[in-house]
């Protein structure tokens, strides 16, 4: 995107994506111990995380997490 630039005014074009993907990440990859359900939840969901690459987590903690990948695979069907 930054090769194709020709004109200074598209450097705002080009700000205002990278703004709006670094917001993304972190939203995204919020290691917040009250949003780590939800991190692991979506990675689980995009097949970044396996399963069993939680294993050693109480029950109490990895049942919310599999909810939540499950929630966001029947949100996106």
């Amino acid at each position: 995107m930054a090769s194709q630039i020709q004109q200074s005014s598209d450097l705002w074009d080009l700000e205002y994506y990278l703004t709006e993907r670094r917001r993304e990440i972190n939203r995204k990859y919020d290691y917040r111990y009250s949003q780590l359900t939800h991190v692991f939840g979506r990675l689980l969901y995009e097949k970044r995380l396996h399963e069993d690459e939680l294993r050693g987590l109480r029950e109490d903690k990895l049942k919310p997490i599999c909810s939540f990948a499950k929630f966001l695979a029947e949100d996106a069907a």
